[in-house]
């Protein structure tokens, strides 16, 4: 017998490393199952449903860095209404986004989510790969319950899950709707709006194109939201400083955090700034006297 032959498991003895790695995904699930029968998706909730269920191109499980713990911490505080992340280019602000309205859309299949982007076909895209997640074997097995809502639509920018698979009666909106910046968006309502990079160099680059994008923000997008309990969650970067994003910064109305920079370690240098009103808890070490640049 070769030596590697003599390395084969004998039939019906599977690999021990396999049952250990069936048995940390189980837990994961798990640990997800009775978050979502408490109703409470945490930070934590979302990196095991990140770890379970999502990988990177090169096929390797997906952990939060410093700086997207902060981030998540921050997206899964209910008190929080409005929330603004700022960050650098290629930090995975959009992939963490992503792993957030999956657990969403598993935990709160009715609740409607808006997605925006810079366009149209981008907004699509985004559904298109939360869509595939929730379409997923493994999704299936996380939230065994959550099926496409019979009779609603199914469709790359619009579709709808439902509990057994069946709308409670009366129901309008889809679980996702998505929408790209100027778009029409009347009619949706929405209990999670995330806005994903809806701004760029040729929508910012004028005074005039900022405006419209400011208006369509402020008149179309935002007013979807359902009054009192509805959260807004803006993520992307600024261009110029009367962009919407950065108009935002200094808006009172809003939870704002700004990383300048990305760290490797758990450490996170971070400026986060508060509404003057805000009812929940502050995260961060205080700085007396700073203001957002």
């Amino acid at each position: 017998m070769s030596y590697s032959e003599s390395l084969k498991p004998s039939p019906g003895v599977r690999p021990r490393y396999s049952d250990a790695i069936e048995r940390a995904r189980r837990i994961l699930r798990e640990r997800i199952q009775r978050a979502k029968a408490r109703r409470v998706i945490t930070p934590d909730i979302v990196a095991d449903f990140a770890k379970l269920h999502m990988r990177t191109a090169d096929g390797r499980a997906i952990a939060p860095a410093g700086h997207h713990a902060l981030w998540l911490h921050l997206i899964c505080d209910p008190a929080i209404k409005r929330l603004l992340i700022v960050g650098t280019p290629e930090s995975a602000k959009t992939t963490w986004a992503l792993a957030y309205a999956a657990c969403h859309v598993g935990f709160f299949p009715e609740q409607p989510l808006i997605i925006a982007a810079v366009s149209g076909p981008v907004a699509e895209t985004r559904s298109i790969a939360l869509r595939n997640l929730v379409e997923s074997d493994e999704f299936a097995q996380t939230f065994p319950t959550v099926r496409p809502a019979a009779g609603m639509l199914w469709t790359t920018a619009k579709w709808s899950v439902a509990e057994e698979g069946r709308p409670h009666a009366g129901r309008l909106h889809p679980t996702v709707s998505a929408y790209g910046t100027g778009g029409s968006v009347t009619g949706s309502r929405a209990q999670l709006l995330i806005a994903d990079d809806i701004l760029d160099y040729d929508n910012t680059r004028t005074q005039h194109q900022r405006n419209v994008v400011d208006t369509w923000f402020h008149t179309s997008l935002l007013p979807r939201l359902m009054a009192q309990t509805g959260r807004a969650i803006v993520i992307g970067n600024t261009y110029h400083h009367s962009d919407t994003i950065a108009l935002l910064r200094r808006s009172e109305g809003w939870v704002s955090c700004h990383i300048p920079l990305l760290s490797e370690s758990e450490e996170v240098v971070a400026s986060i700034t508060y509404p003057s009103d805000f009812t929940g808890r502050p995260i961060g070490v205080s700085v007396a006297g700073a203001l957002p640049t």
